[in-house]
């Protein structure tokens, strides 16, 4: 029914359109056919205008008007028009002829001039003509007018009107009727499309066949099927996260039913107590895994959060997540430290995932930094021969056992933990940095904070990302 109504008013805009055409049409070509009438009969009036004037001369005493009989022979026998002439000095008494025919335009006219005018209730085409007597005792010229009603005239403008109206109807007709039928034509692949996607199953995501579909609507159908692999892409990472939540969550609930299944059968507080602070931890643990997941699943680009970006102080927010979380240092016993000037490093992204970014960062170090260790964050903008245009760079670094060389690739995968550490992470810290990292067009890499040192080579985690200014002029382009 929508698209049959879209028809309708395709087709009556377009016969709208066609009509007021056929009327400025209309009133232009009624211009020309009295032209053309005009001109065909205007030269009659005009031999009858200069035979009278041939006619008309002076003598000594008075001015002679001989009108021929020729004069008012030329105009067609048998019509139904009438003819009218005046002969009279100009601005003066007439000598011969109708009284009241409409005088020219003013003005000197020594060729004869048509014009259109009424006479006796009657529309009339006159044709005028002033001609001098070269006689001192008449030293005014006489005027002949010649008027004839436009019966015949406007008979052959019908004639010629219609006729050329006739014709370009038609071929209006024609044209409107070929237009509609290709319109049709033309619109059937698109309600197959329609019908196509209508009767797809809800859940049905694969790409639409647009090879039978106008070449004009295939960007359409491209864009669909591109918005199809984003809605697949999107349900597919919520199937994931849903999925990798359940398997995640499910050992920590269990251990969490356990701890506390047994702090009730204590009858001791002592005991009581230490049940109840092995639950706490795996509570605060199973937490930290929860916020771990939503991040993750905030940090993937399909999600959209990474399309809300703003300028952002990378050094501001680095100063920011230290400060909150040197209490956390200070109860591991850790000298977390931040380095670089006071200058604001701006770089364009999500305020919500760098920060999260940073946290992770840091806080992987304070969990894999023994006591007594140091942690240190550094923001500056970094940029050499090879660095075009300079980048924002944010370093990480600790003390601790570091990673090895041949893990470094692997430990951005999800929920991979390093074999023999005993710590219980998630191993989804260095995945969701991963993710926010590429999400703002950045790099990653790992070194050894200490190559020289066998044992605790320590860490060093490099970010690399746009500044402001050159992820804006990347946007543009």
């Amino acid at each position: 029914m929508r698209t049959l109504s879209l028809k309708r008013r395709q087709t009556f805009w377009l016969v709208g359109v066609l009509s007021l055409l056929l009327v400025v049409d209309a009133w232009f070509s009624y211009g020309d056919a009295q032209q053309a009438a005009n001109q065909a009969y205007d030269r009659s009036l005009s031999a009858s205008v200069r035979g009278i004037a041939e006619r008309v001369y002076a003598t000594e005493s008075e001015v002679v008007v001989d009108v021929p009989y020729s004069a008012l022979e030329l105009f067609e026998a048998g019509s139904a028009d009438r003819i009218y002439y005046s002969v009279q000095i100009h601005g003066g008494d007439i000598i011969t002829g109708y009284e009241g025919l409409p005088p020219p335009p003013t003005g000197d006219h020594n060729k004869a001039i048509f014009y259109d005018g009424s006479y006796r209730g009657e529309s009339v085409r006159i044709g005028a003509l002033i001609k001098p007597l070269y006689r001192p005792e008449f030293p005014k010229p006489v005027m002949i007018v010649v008027a004839e009603t436009t019966n015949a005239r406007q008979e052959v403008v019908a004639h010629l009107f219609f006729r050329e109206f006739a014709r370009k109807a038609l071929v209006i007709a024609v044209a409107l009727a070929v237009a509609l039928l290709a319109t049709i034509f033309a619109v059937k692949p698109i309600d197959r499309l329609g019908q196509t996607i209508r009767a797809r199953h809800e859940d049905d995501l694969t790409p639409l066949d647009g090879r039978d579909v106008p070449a004009e609507v295939q960007p359409l159908v491209g864009a669909i099927n591109h918005h199809l692999d984003r809605i697949g892409r999107m349900l597919e990472a919520r199937r994931r996260f849903i999925t990798d939540a359940a398997h995640q969550l499910r050992t920590p609930l269990a251990v969490l039913n356990t701890q506390a299944e047994y702090a009730l059968r204590q009858d001791d507080a002592g005991e009581m107590r230490h049940a109840v602070e092995a639950l706490h931890r795996s509570l605060g643990q199973a937490t930290r895994l929860a916020n771990q997941l939503l991040s993750l699943s905030r940090a993937e680009p399909i999600n959209g959060l990474m399309l809300k970006q703003e300028e952002v102080d990378l050094a501001a927010l680095a100063r920011d997540v230290v400060i909150d979380l040197l209490v956390l240092a200070t109860r591991r016993d850790i000298d977390l430290g931040i380095e670089g000037s006071d200058a604001s490093v701006m770089v364009r992204g999500q305020p919500l995932l760098l920060r999260e970014m940073i946290s992770n960062l840091v806080d992987n170090a304070l969990r894999y930094t023994p006591a007594g260790g140091v942690v240190t964050v550094q923001v500056d903008v970094q940029g050499d021969v090879t660095d075009s245009p300079p980048m924002a760079r944010l370093r990480v670094t600790d003390n601790g056992p570091g990673i090895p060389s041949d893990s470094r690739s692997t430990v951005f995968l999800r929920f991979y933990r390093l074999p023999g550490t005993d710590h219980t992470g998630s191993g989804l810290g260095l995945s969701i940095v991963k993710e926010i990292v590429l999400g703002h067009h950045g790099e990653i890499a790992l070194d050894d904070a200490r190559p020289d040192a066998a044992e605790r080579p320590g860490l060093a985690v490099t970010v690399r990302l746009p500044l402001a200014a050159a992820a804006d002029s990347a946007h543009e382009e």
